[in-house]
């Protein structure tokens, strides 16, 4: 009876759920930190309202930038629990770390709004978007490796075509910073374009899987 109750206690212990409930949370904080930064301008004069929305159009491409880059980021994050069937110490904690550059992301966003053709925002910016990346790296590297903590295990075919897909982006943002200085119209729209490309690669990625791929249930 005792070995049962240390089981169940183990199991329970685990469980990838209360894992997700935090990182759901976050996420949802994250996506209305963004929006909240969107505020109806005030009138001034003889000032209409076409010309006070556009004064406030950075806040709206700043917006819809990180919002794809945050349900891209829980799209990603949903895909790799779907294949946990339990946690341990240190899938618990690359987790907590995936968390830090997303928690960072309404305050790029604000600067980016603010800034957005400010080399010192853009590469901010860049660099929160690549640490995302490649913590979310890291867990897809730890979890896929140890076949124990999976429902099934991930192909190697698999696990190298997900890392890919993660670091092609990477090398994206990577370009953008670069960039921020000399061309900051074309990092911003590097930071625009990637994620949406990073969708069409999931879709083809999707498209193209063999029956029974861990590709086949990218979201």
């Amino acid at each position: 009876m005792d070995d049962d109750l240390r089981r169940e206690h183990i199991e329970r212990q685990n469980d990838p759920i209360r894992v997700l409930a935090l990182s759901d949370g976050v996420f949802a904080i994250i996506l209305t930190l963004l929006v909240l930064e969107i505020r109806v301008p005030e009138l001034s004069g003889d000032q209409g309202l076409g010309d006070a929305l556009r004064e406030i159009r950075p806040s709206f491409v700043a917006f819809l930038i990180s919002f794809v880059v945050v349900a891209n980021a829980w799209a990603r994050h949903r895909d790799l629990f779907a294949l946990i069937r339990r946690t341990d110490r240190v899938v618990i904690w690359l987790n907590i770390l995936y968390m830090l550059p997303l928690a960072l992301l309404p305050f790029g966003s604000s600067l980016l709004a603010r800034y957005d053709h400010d080399a010192v925002a853009l590469e901010l910016y860049g660099l929160i978007l690549i640490a995302i990346a490649l913590t979310r790296l890291a867990i897809w590297a730890y979890v896929t490796a140890r076949p124990d903590l999976l429902y099934v295990p991930v192909e190697p075919r698999s696990r190298w075509n997900r890392a890919a897909i993660v670091t092609i982006p990477t090398v994206a943002f990577a370009v953008a910073i670069a960039l921020a200085d000399k061309a900051p119209t074309v990092s911003l729209a590097i930071y625009a374009l990637t994620p949406l490309i990073y969708f069409v690669a999931i879709t083809v990625a999707r498209n193209k899987a063999a029956p029974g791929s861990a590709e086949q249930n990218l979201t």
